[in-house]
């Protein structure tokens, strides 16, 4: 008669153990770095600061805020509630196109109003471009966009908060608006 094979135990719980323990040193690290690692940036006053081909002044008090900002693509600046966001990139068709899907986005995606149509300005350097504004049951805000046909660039600036403070707010964003120009170095 065939007796059964016996099999051996072994042990798993150390393999085990040495796994959580890498889980949590891993876990454990990261949480570190991100308490070590600052959300926000104050910018120097005065200071000139770039995204991609556009550069300009912030406006004393605004922070950038690191996490929502991209190197050469995007740069997200807050002060209090408000948000005053800088995006560049290439453009290759006409004026018109990037606008007419942002105020799609805005309208259908998120909800918002366009108040009134949008309109012409031209700051003191003679950036020149289109704007208009918006408003939704917690948020307003201005957008201005700048197509730069001869770079086939595109800027789009985006200035948006709480009502309470808006005012002010905007009188920054215009003076950072008029501040800028496209000639930095990339």
């Amino acid at each position: 008669m065939l007796e059964p094979s016996r099999r051996i135990p072994y042990r798993t719980w150390p393999g085990a153990l040495a796994v959580l323990l890498a889980i949590a040193g891993y876990v454990g690290g990261l949480k570190l770095w991100d308490s070590r690692t600052p959300g926000s940036r104050p910018l120097p006053a005065g200071e000139t600061v770039a995204v991609g081909h556009a550069r300009f002044v912030p406006a004393e008090g605004w922070e950038m805020d690191v996490s929502r900002s991209r190197a050469g693509r995007s740069l997200m600046l807050f002060k209090g509630g408000h948000k005053f966001l800088v995006t560049t990139g290439p453009w290759a068709g006409g004026p018109g196109g990037p606008m007419t899907r942002q105020q799609r986005l805005m309208e259908r995606g998120q909800g918002l109003q366009i108040d009134g149509d949008v309109s012409g300005f031209v700051t003191p350097w003679g950036l020149q471009g289109n704007t208009f504004a918006y408003y939704g049951s917690k948020l307003a805000g201005r957008f201005w966009q700048v197509v730069d046909l001869q770079r086939r660039s595109l800027v789009q600036i985006d200035v948006y908060g709480a009502s309470d403070g808006l005012n002010e707010a905007m009188a920054d964003a215009r003076d950072m608006l008029e501040s800028m120009d496209l000639e930095a170095p990339q």
